[in-house]
């Protein structure tokens, strides 16, 4: 729950008697003549919370330098509020917190620094972070309290004003005014909205887009002077005919690097069919070298053999002696530790018989020698024929192929070249059509740059229905005399009463049907599910209604009645919020035990001098 009753307002200076008001819930009456201070209250209450501008000084006032105003949120939480009459910031201090320590808020609203009276007296009545479109440009601005006190603390003069009781007569303010209204009915603000450039500088930022526009498509032009003079549309028949002449080509570059890959794969196959037979052929000389060593070998054995069996034939032919060393006959002597020897006829048929075995792998290394010259020779024929393939095929693809392949493939990257090209001029084609669109949009846009539209739903149904049916109830309830249906007016932002305008009537009579417009938005809102502010002060809601107004049309008596029924109605309203009246005439007293009254005489000898205490006679000096 959200909103605040005021609970006093005491003004203080040094010396000086305090003067102070109390307020309770539902209808606080404050009545008494005129120069009461009745006006002054009203101004002290509207300074206090937040306006700009002091109370007025009075007589009575001289003197006073402060001013406190106690107030208490719907959570049952008292604050005191204290500020200098002469203006400038607030001392906050939480009345229900054991801590007496003062807060200091700033007078003025800000959006960066919380700690402002605004900002606080938003939070209590649930509506701070609110932003309000302040004109047709969508623009935003915070909403501050100051907006919302104007419709909560209406003053004698405002009171009785022609115009609407939502606006304030400043033009500058209507938009927001009018934002307020509708936030307040339908709890939703203008934070969504994206603003719209002023005239001149959408003007300034379209010309220049323009001027950047000019610049490109100049730019593009040159570069698609410097590529071609062809239309679009040759362009596009150059690139069709461009791309069959590269499928053309492409395939015939297929074709020839297939004979030059065959011609090159025969070419390789040739040459490593030559090495592999230069190796054999160095393997082969290889061999027959190690050949020859091992058949020299053979025959030097050869040799030797023969040589033995030869001198063992001769040394048979000997004539028989003695040995020298024991003097026995041959073959019969023996000498320990050394063999037995001298059977030639036995070492020369070893030495055939190795003869023999010699002369054998003689032979078979002869004929394995052979095969290899065999071999060789083959070999020969076939290196040559590798050669004479690999020249062929060398000569066919150095002197033809790979000629004829790098022509096809020179005219490939030749038309691929003038492609990009095309594709290239028709690129920027594309883009001087763009940017040439785009200037076009833009100049056309010149024209209404900046301008919004200032059409804006107006309020929801059920809000127009409630506010119309609380102000039609209240008049009813007060017995005023009018026309019939009482509803809201959109155009004006006012009541229309039948076929009257609310601003168009007596000033005593729009007196009270602004006094009824500003209690029925309170009961509208409680209607709608939101919460009210909590309070309302009423300056002189019925003085004038009851002067001689000749355009009102009404009896004496039934000006009574209203005025009776005025108070009567409100004084049963005690659940919708605070409302304090501000007025010369007393109350019917049958009703003092409803409300609560504080009743000004101006004279010592009956009831209460005035807000201030009577002010006391100079001291004669003389």
């Amino acid at each position: 729950m959200s909103g605040f009753e005021l609970r006093s307002l005491r003004v203080t200076g040094p010396g000086k008697t305090d003067a102070e008001m109390t307020f309770e819930a539902g209808l606080n009456v404050v009545s008494g003549p005129s120069d009461t201070g009745k006006s002054y209250l009203v101004e002290a209450i509207d300074f206090m919370l937040g306006g700009q501008t002091p109370p007025r000084q009075i007589p009575e006032s001289v003197g006073y330098d402060r001013a406190h105003l106690v107030i208490e949120s719907k959570s049952g939480t008292r604050y005191e509020l204290t500020r200098a009459l002469d203006g400038g910031d607030f001392q906050l201090r939480d009345l229900s917190s054991d801590d007496d320590a003062a807060v200091t808020l700033a007078g003025r609203h800000s959006s960066t620094d919380p700690d402002n009276i605004s900002t606080f007296l938003l939070r209590l009545v649930g509506l701070d972070q609110k932003r309000l479109r302040k004109n047709v440009n969508n623009e935003l601005q915070n909403l501050s309290f100051r907006n919302l006190a104007a419709l909560l603390i209406v003053d004698e003069e405002t009171i009785i004003k022609k115009s609407s009781p939502i606006l304030s007569g400043e033009s500058t303010q209507k938009t927001a005014q009018v934002s307020l209204f509708k936030l307040l009915l339908t709890g939703v603000d203008d934070s969504a909205l994206v603003a719209t450039k002023k005239p001149a500088i959408a003007k300034a930022e379209i010309e220049g887009q323009i001027a950047v526009l000019d610049e490109l498509i100049a730019d593009y032009e040159s570069d698609l002077k410097e590529l071609t003079e062809s239309s679009a549309d040759e362009l596009v028949e150059q690139l069709d005919r461009l791309d069959a002449s590269i499928a053309a080509s492409e395939r015939a570059m297929s074709a020839e690097r297939a004979q030059f890959e065959e011609q090159e794969q025969a070419r390789r196959d040739a040459w490593r069919t030559a090495e592999r037979i230069q190796g054999r052929q160095a393997e082969i000389s290889g061999l027959k070298e190690r050949f020859a060593l091992l058949d020299q070998s053979y025959t030097s054995d050869l040799q030797r053999l023969e040589s033995i069996a030869e001198a063992g034939a001769y040394f048979v032919a000997l004539p028989q002696g003695t040995c020298p060393l024991c003097g026995a006959p041959a073959g019969d002597h023996r000498h320990d530790g050394v063999a037995q020897d001298g059977d030639v006829d036995r070492l020369r048929e070893a030495c055939d018989s190795e003869i023999a075995k010699i002369r054998q792998l003689q032979s078979e290394l002869a004929t394995a020698v052979s095969d290899l010259d065999g071999e060789r020779d083959a070999l020969g024929a076939g290196a040559s024929n590798a050669r004479l393939r690999f020249d062929t095929a060398d000569a066919l693809v150095r002197e033809t192929l790979a000629p004829a392949l790098s022509a096809a493939r020179r005219q490939v990257d030749e038309l691929y070249s003038v492609r990009a090209d095309v594709k290239r001029a028709l690129t920027l084609v594309d883009r001087i059509a763009a940017m040439t669109a785009r200037r076009a949009e833009a100049h056309a846009a010149l024209g209404s740059a900046g301008r919004s539209n200032d059409e804006r739903p107006g309020l929801p149904a059920a809000s127009v229905q409630a506010i119309s049916v609380a102000v039609e109830e209240l008049l009813d309830a007060w017995r005023f005399p009018h026309e019939k249906p009482v509803y809201f007016d959109e155009t004006r932002q006012d009541m229309v009463l039948g076929s009257r305008r609310r601003g168009d009537q007596g000033k005593g009579l729009r007196a009270i049907t602004h006094a009824a417009f500003t209690i029925g938005l309170q009961q509208a809102i409680r209607t709608l599910g939101r919460d009210s502010a909590g309070f309302i002060v009423l300056d002189s809601p019925l003085v004038t209604f009851r002067e001689a107004d000749h355009d009102d049309e009404l009896a004496p008596d039934q000006k009574v009645a209203v005025k009776q029924a005025f108070y009567a109605d409100l004084a049963g309203r005690a659940d919708l919020s605070q409302i304090i009246v501000f007025e010369n005439e007393d109350p019917d007293p049958a009703l003092r035990s409803q409300l609560t009254i504080q009743l000004f005489s101006k004279q010592d000898s009956s009831g209460r001098y005035g807000f201030f205490p009577r002010p006391q006679p100079e001291p004669n000096l003389l």
